[in-house]
């Protein structure tokens, strides 16, 4: 344990869960634009891939509301509510029995997969690292989820195909699920847990009819069945 950085958010109603399941939304990553701060270049390295000697002292987070660290990120994005994730809780609203817009947020935790806060927008593949999947799979542990909602495909082969705990049976069957759904199963957890792979509600491609309908069809049969 203690390859996480940021520590995840979980609403208040998450073992209530959606339909019954407990939801782990995982985006690929944090970033940081503040090129002026005196920290950036060494809070944003990608070689040391560690943002964690400035948890307490980063100059913009020490100013908002609650004065709060940078491992507290997923939780003030959430809090903040803003625009990405007010469209995946309107989507996810459909499953609930709630009008509120945030509704759907008290419902599922949230984390993002990489653990330091990245110089660009872009996740690349140079970013990425061990410490990243061993900090996922002790959130798993932590959280215990039913099923995991990935956004985006920059994480995807991390957690896929080279994901140790994915057997090469629910890699066979991937084409059958149109590559949205595998399952995993990890020591700790006493059931397996559900992945399913969507664009990232940001992007184009999330509106496109076509994912829409797959991603529907497939969450769906997770979450009912």
């Amino acid at each position: 344990m203690g390859m996480q950085f940021f520590k995840p958010y979980k609403g208040p109603k998450y073992d209530e869960g959606i339909c019954g399941k407990k939801i782990l939304v995982l985006g690929a990553s944090f970033y940081c634009t503040l090129h002026e701060c005196k920290f950036f270049e060494e809070c944003t390295d990608y070689i040391k891939k560690d943002s964690g000697k400035f948890d307490t002292i980063c100059p913009y987070y020490n100013k908002l509301e609650g004065n709060i660290s940078l491992s507290d990120e997923p939780s003030n994005a959430i809090d903040n509510c803003i625009k990405v994730y007010k469209t995946f809780a309107k989507f996810m609203q459909q499953f609930i029995n709630d009008e509120d817009e945030y509704a759907a947020w008290e419902r599922m935790a949230f984390t993002n997969y990489v653990q330091f806060f990245l110089p660009t927008t872009y996740t690349y593949q140079c970013y990425l690292s061990e410490r990243d999947f061993k900090a996922f799979c002790e959130t798993l542990l932590e959280l215990q989820p039913d099923v995991v909602i990935a956004w985006g495909v920059a994480i995807t082969k991390e957690i896929r195909e080279k994901n140790p705990y994915v057997s090469k049976e629910e890699l066979d069957k991937l084409p059958e699920n149109n590559y949205y759904v595998w399952r995993m199963e990890l020591p700790g957890v006493d059931h397996k847990i559900t992945i399913i792979n969507c664009y990232h509600p940001s992007s184009k491609s999330w509106r496109e009819e076509e994912h829409q309908k797959l991603f529907m069809k497939h969450l769906k049969n997770v979450l009912y069945n």
